[in-house]
């Protein structure tokens, strides 16, 4: 396999800030929480990373401020393997911010401090960070960023993914019918398939993405689902004891493309994309506890009873 990225991830970079607490408080309520401490984070980065330790080399476009924190995220990166070569660093901002309060299950709660530095801008998307490259990954956190990177990727003849959550289909849902028709892998969970299914008027279908599209529905321990065309796959979760689940849909993401990428056929690469997430949950951080490809391999071959025992079908939709 070249080391040469051929994944270009274009979205978030950020330092998330972990909490843990006996239970998320209510208005006008005080509860004992635990500083689990600082450490980085972002969907895009997430995923970068996620397959960067797969085995897929990925570059990342993102932003951060000219600060500690994003310093810190960039040495690690690079420390990682991803393509660093292309993120922007910006003067006098603050690096992006998420503080996550985590539940003893390893459920989570975010808020984003959104910052200047928060997303890269479409003028950061420079003819030379898609040399070399056969795919772009792409999040929703600004409707028009996200749009001029698809439409790049289209003129460039590319492959493109988009992972959709509920606060960015709110945010900008006039631009999501339009933008549907320039992706090819839809990323979301099951929340964000209703709401994105509510803005669009109807249910959402394959018939809005590019031809032969995909839409995965992740379903947290459920596993999840695959529809294209008229064919639907369904592939059971891993029973694991979560420690934290931040970052477990990135790096399902991630582990899914780096799979296709590898070319396993759809119902292997959802089965992967299963175990690494589930692998994911078990310490704290978004990036800390993403698996290699060979722990992967590992989890799967000492699984393989859970594994049969998962409901996987292919039926007509």
């Amino acid at each position: 396999m070249t080391n040469t990225p051929d994944i270009l991830c274009i979205g978030d970079l950020d330092v998330d800030l972990f909490i843990a607490l006996p239970v998320i408080p209510g208005f006008d309520q005080k509860v004992a929480g635990k500083h689990l401490g600082q450490k980085p984070g972002g969907m895009a980065a997430n995923a970068a990373v996620a397959m960067t330790r797969l085995g897929r080399p990925v570059r990342l476009l993102a932003a951060v401020g000219d600060d500690h924190p994003g310093e810190d995220a960039l040495k690690q990166l690079a420390a990682e393997g991803v393509d660093t070569g292309f993120i922007a660093i910006r003067p006098g901002s603050k690096t992006f911010m998420c503080v996550i309060l985590l539940s003893p299950s390893g459920e989570k709660s975010l808020i984003r401090l959104e910052t200047d530095a928060y997303l890269p801008r479409a003028s950061d998307i420079v003819p030379a960070a898609l040399r070399g490259i056969r795919h772009v990954h792409m999040t929703y956190g600004n409707a028009n960023l996200t749009l001029h990177a698809l439409e790049m990727a289209n003129q460039h003849k590319l492959r493109t993914s988009l992972d959709l959550e509920p606060p960015d289909i709110r945010r900008a849902p006039e631009h999501l019918a339009g933008m549907l028709g320039l992706v090819d892998t839809l990323f979301l969970n099951s929340e964000a398939f209703d709401v994105a299914s509510e803005v669009l008027g109807s249910t959402l279908n394959t018939d809005l993405l590019r031809p032969n599209g995909e839409i995965i529905v992740t379903m947290g321990a459920a596993g999840c689902r695959r529809v294209s065309g008229k064919d639907l796959i369904e592939v059971s979760g891993f029973k694991v004891d979560p420690v934290d689940t931040t970052g477990a849909g990135d790096c399902f993401a991630g582990a899914y493309l780096a799979s296709r990428w590898a070319n396993d056929n759809p119902r292997d690469a959802l089965t992967f994309a299963n175990a690494a997430a589930a692998l994911a949950t078990l310490d704290f951080g978004a990036q800390a506890a993403l698996p290699h490809r060979q722990a992967v391999e590992t989890f799967l071959r000492n699984n393989l009873q859970s594994l049969s025992d998962s409901r996987t079908e292919t039926i007509n939709a």
